[in-house]
C-alpha cells in the first residue's frame, strides 16, 4: 500500500472535515456507508478502523441497570461505550483462550 495524503477541509459550518480518496477505499476492502471507528492512540495518532456492528440484547431490571449506569457515569463513559468495552474484553479474552495449546496439544 502506497501513502496517501488526505486534505483536511472546512464545510460551511466550520467543521472539519476529510474525504478518502475512492483509491484507497478499494485498496482498504471499503465502501461509503461502512461503520468507522476513529481510536485516539495519545501519542497524536489517530487510527482509523472499519467495524462490524452487531446487535445484542441485554436485560436488566432497573436495579442492574441503575448500577452499571452509574458505573459508566463514573467513569466518564456512556452506557453503550462501557458495553462496548466490556465485550471487546469478553472477545479478547476468549481469543487468548483459544491461541493457548489445550494440555493435550503439550
Amino acid at each position: 500500500m502506497n501513502d496517501t495524503q488526505i486534505h483536511i477541509q472546512k464545510n460551511t459550518s466550520g467543521e472539519l472535515f476529510f474525504e478518502i480518496p475512492p483509491s484507497l477505499l478499494e485498496d482498504l476492502g471499503w465502501q461509503e456507508g461502512d461503520d468507522l471507528e476513529f481510536v485516539d492512540n495519545k501519542t497524536g495518532v489517530i487510527t482509523i478502523k472499519k467495524v462490524k456492528y452487531s446487535t445484542i440484547e441485554l436485560y436488566f431490571d432497573d436495579d442492574e441497570l441503575f448500577k452499571y449506569m452509574k458505573f459508566a457515569h463514573e467513569r466518564n463513559q456512556s452506557f453503550n461505550e462501557l458495553v462496548c468495552e466490556s465485550v471487546q474484553e469478553v472477545v479478547k479474552a476468549v481469543d487468548n483462550t483459544r491461541d493457548q495449546p489445550k494440555s493435550n496439544d503439550l
